[in-house]
């Protein structure tokens, strides 16, 4: 893949690289043709994160489960759409800056072969808005995690410590650990999934919009998606709805939730679907998108539709992440956005066609890897 640098040119009109790209429906292709090997236990369980590894603003992995990869963390439209005024100002002044200083050292006026170009400094993958002196937050967080608890009762109390912590953080939102119904589909005494989504706001006056869901795998063939190890997978997806200048000045200080009380619920009647198995590692996924060849899959998710993966290269992720959203249909606009952060950088490139149906990548850089999360929203 050809490694890009930022030119001011391009990037005055827009805070991230934008274009139609002529595509066709994500995933399209022969699932046989380059698929990915199936991933051995090991080669996934050695990216799983520590007990309770932090999420954001106070949330961690409840006990029970495990992170598998590192977080996502992207910025939304909102926050990009909101800098955008002032990265047009910071590339104005530094292709002036630059100007001026050509002209100095070039007194006479004399023609210069080949004009130096404007470019931000730094490495390819420097922050987008690395030029403004407080880059804007990443206010998306997405941790894709597996639930390990051998029992149901196990498996449906680590979901619902997750949930008491969401109730913590947003007090005001309404969420009842206890009511179990609430938020998990039970059939016939048997999960067939859980989904919560909640907006609220926190003791530090922010509001977040927080979303929850669980594949216990499909109960119908017994069988769970692929690199699950046939246990129910989460994916947890925090937002920062806050203005974000106000958001930014009180992040620091932000009020840790209050530690969530015993859930008291009777769940001994509930019962977690048992996998036969997992689906293969060549089975399409993201309506339709297939793992290339060489990659690991972490874990996968069939609803919600997501995909992590472990890859060798940069510039491998960064095509597997590029070509997935390009692909989502044709003529739809794809944009990309670096956030860097304190160990990782988080490239996100971003589509959503005019029926709703979106396609998220975050190719994710860390000092253990490259990785990639992919995620596709059906149209509404």
């Amino acid at each position: 893949m050809v490694r890009w640098r930022r030119m001011a040119s391009a990037a005055l009109s827009a805070a991230v690289v934008t274009g139609a790209l002529a595509g066709c429906q994500i995933g399209s292709g022969d699932p046989g043709a380059g698929a990915g090997s199936e991933s051995a236990p090991d080669e996934i369980t050695i990216h799983e994160g520590g007990p309770e590894s932090p999420i954001v603003d106070g949330l961690t992995v409840p006990n029970g489960a495990v992170q598998l990869g590192p977080l996502a963390r992207y910025r939304s439209t909102r926050i990009i759409e909101a800098y955008q005024p002032d990265l047009t100002v910071a590339l104005t002044r530094q292709g002036v800056s630059d100007a001026v200083s050509a002209a100095r050292n070039n007194p006479d006026g004399m023609l210069q072969p080949t004009p130096p170009d404007i470019t931000k400094s730094g490495r390819p993958d420097d922050d987008t808005f690395a030029l403004l002196e407080e880059p804007p937050p990443a206010d998306v967080t997405v941790a894709l995690i597996r639930i390990d608890a051998d029992s149901s009762a196990g498996k449906s109390e680590t979901v619902q410590a997750l949930v008491a912590q969401i109730a913590a953080l947003l007090p005001d939102a309404g969420v009842d650990p206890d009511d179990f119904g609430s938020y998990c589909t039970v059939v016939d005494e048997r999960v067939t999934g859980c989904e919560l989504e909640v907006e609220g706001v926190t003791a530090d006056d922010r509001t977040l919009a927080i979303s929850m869901f669980v594949d216990p795998g499909d109960p119908q063939t017994r069988i769970s998606a692929p690199s699950t190890l046939t246990r129910p997978v989460m994916e947890v997806r925090v937002q920062d709805l806050s203005d974000p200048r106000v958001a930014r000045s009180v992040a620091d200080d932000a009020t840790p939730p209050t530690e969530p009380g015993p859930v008291g619920a009777d769940l001994d009647d509930v019962i977690w679907p048992a996998m036969d198995t997992q689906a293969p590692a060549d089975t399409p996924l993201l309506n339709g998108w297939v793992a290339p060849e060489g990659t690991v899959i972490l874990l996968s998710s069939f609803q919600p539709e997501f995909v992590t993966l472990h890859v060798p290269s940069s510039s491998e992720a960064r095509e597997i992440a590029r070509s997935y959203v390009e692909s989502l249909a044709p003529d739809v606009p794809v944009t990309l956005d670096s956030y860097e952060g304190l160990n990782e950088v988080d490239v996100t490139f971003s589509a959503t066609a005019p029926d709703g149906e979106r396609a998220v990548a975050t190719h994710v850089i860390t000092a253990r890897g490259n990785y990639v999360m992919l995620f596709h929203t059906p149209a509404s």
